[in-house]
Parts: C-alpha cells; sequence; structure tokens
C-alpha cells in the first residue's frame, strides 16, 4: 500500500473592507439621519404653528366685534345688517364676504354691496344705492321706481320725480309691467331741461305723452329719436306765448306742431 503524499492547501483570506470605505458609509449614515431628523423637525415647527394658527384665528381675539355700513342711505343700517345675516362672535374668517354680498344685493334699493374684514374684529359693507326716477302708482301705493323699471320702495309724496301711470305697481324688488317700463325708459332719456317740466308719462294705446307741470302735453308718436324730439319740444315750449299751448305734436321732429287754448294766439 503506497502512502499518500498530504499536501495543506494555504487557507483562503477573507474578503476585507477598506477601513476607509466602512468610515465613509458609517459617516453617510449619519448624515442621512441627521437629515430625517432635521426634516422632522421642520414639520413638527410647521404643525404646531398651524395649530397655533388655526387656534388664534377661531379665538375670541378675531371674533367679529362690529359690523359697519356705509351708503345705505335708503335701504336703512338695520335692513342691511339684517340682510347680511353676520352674528356677533362669529369667526371672523368664518364670514364668507360673497354670500354676504349676495344677501344684501337683494334689497330693492342695493345695486351693489362689498364687504370686507378690518382685522381683528370688524366687518365693514359698503352700499352703492340705486337711482329713483319715477313715481309709479299714486297715493298710499305709490312707489318709486328706477331706470330699469324696478320698484325700490314707497314713494313717500315724493313728487319732485315724474309720475308713471300704474294702477297696482307690485312689491319692492319686483318690476313694473313691461308696458309701464317703457314709460320709464322715456323719462330716462329725456333730458336733464325736460325732465324737469315733466309732471306726468302716460300713454295713448302705444304712443307715450308726457304732460308738463303746467298742463301742456308731449306727444312723442313713439319712443324712438327722444333727443330729437326733445329738443323740438324744448324749442316750442321757449316761446314767449307758452301759457296758450296747450299740446305740442313731435312724432316727426322736423316738422313739430302745436295746438293752443286761445285760438285768438300766434
Amino acid at each position: 500500500m503506497s502512502l499518500g503524499t498530504l499536501t495543506r492547501q494555504p487557507a483562503r483570506r477573507s474578503a476585507g473592507i477598506d477601513p476607509r470605505l466602512n468610515a465613509r458609509r458609517i459617516e453617510v449614515a449619519r448624515a442621512q439621519g441627521r437629515k430625517r431628523l432635521r426634516r422632522l423637525g421642520v414639520l413638527m415647527v410647521i404643525t404646531a404653528l398651524v395649530l397655533g394658527g388655526v387656534a388664534v384665528t377661531r379665538s375670541s381675539l378675531l371674533d367679529v366685534d362690529r359690523v359697519t355700513v356705509a351708503g345705505a342711505d335708503n335701504s336703512g343700517r338695520d335692513s342691511v345688517l339684517d340682510a347680511a345675516a353676520i352674528p356677533a362672535g362669529e369667526a371672523m374668517v368664518s364670514v364668507d364676504v360673497q354670500k354676504v354680498e349676495a344677501r344684501v344685493e337683494q334689497l330693492p334699493w342695493v345695486a351693489e354691496a362689498s364687504v370686507s374684514r378690518s382685522w381683528p374684529g370688524t366687518v365693514d359693507i359698503e352700499v352703492t344705492e340705486r337711482t329713483a326716477v319715477a313715481v309709479a302708482g299714486d297715493g298710499a301705493s305709490a312707489v318709486l321706481v328706477d331706470d330699469e323699471g324696478r320698484i325700490l320702495g314707497p314713494a313717500h309724496g315724493r313728487r319732485s320725480l315724474p309720475a308713471i301711470g300704474v294702477a297696482a305697481p307690485g312689491e319692492p324688488g319686483t318690476f313694473l309691467t313691461d308696458e309701464a317700463r317703457e314709460l320709464v325708459d322715456v323719462v330716462s332719456a329725456l333730458p336733464p331741461d325736460l325732465l324737469a317740466e315733466v309732471d306726468t308719462a302716460t300713454s295713448e294705446g302705444e304712443a307715450p305723452v308726457l304732460v308738463l307741470s303746467d298742463g301742456i302735453e308731449v306727444r312723442l308718436g313713439d319712443s324712438t329719436r327722444l333727443r330729437s324730439k326733445a329738443e323740438a319740444a324744448t324749442a316750442l315750449l321757449d316761446q314767449a306765448d307758452r301759457p296758450t299751448i296747450a299740446t305740442i305734436d313731435v312724432s316727426v321732429p322736423s316738422a313739430a306742431a302745436l295746438t293752443r287754448d286761445d285760438p285768438g294766439g300766434a
């Protein structure tokens, strides 16, 4: 039996890690850890600020303490406040200014409402009101109307404006009939010098007629060419013998005609 020769194989070296590379890895891991901590800290600060801000805006320090109203000469301050419906003590940030504006603009006199916050506790409401151009109806039921025929409210004897012949005008906030609104359109289009003399605007059929404060009737024929018709009527009214004039017909402005109460007048 032959004996084999035993030979020792050299031991395989374990793969070692470069100390510098290992140190670099450790440093990178620590840097990432520090970055995560910073991010967490920033997040906690932001969360605290947000929660603190919410707490402050919802605190009694920023509640509605006062509501001011400007421009509501005809609507009245109390009516505007009722329509705005902003309860005292409500958080300022909870006031929906657009909804408040929409509610106030439902009032008959209000053409536009602007709502703003004045910190820490005031809400300001500024109102732009409509302009009355005529009175519709008579007696206790007489109402003021604007140039769109919108009924604004009781006339309360304000007969300095032309009257529109309407039997039952309707409630404030509604509109006159189409026929009555056409008369309002006529009155609104008149120049100031003639408008100041108009007592009543009526219609005969579809033809508008202006009755002046001294009883003279101005027949317009229709509602077209109102400026030219007004100029023609004013020229005739400027005559020295105006007291004798009964009617003026300006249906055709270039051929205006008049009738007189006194047949002997010029």
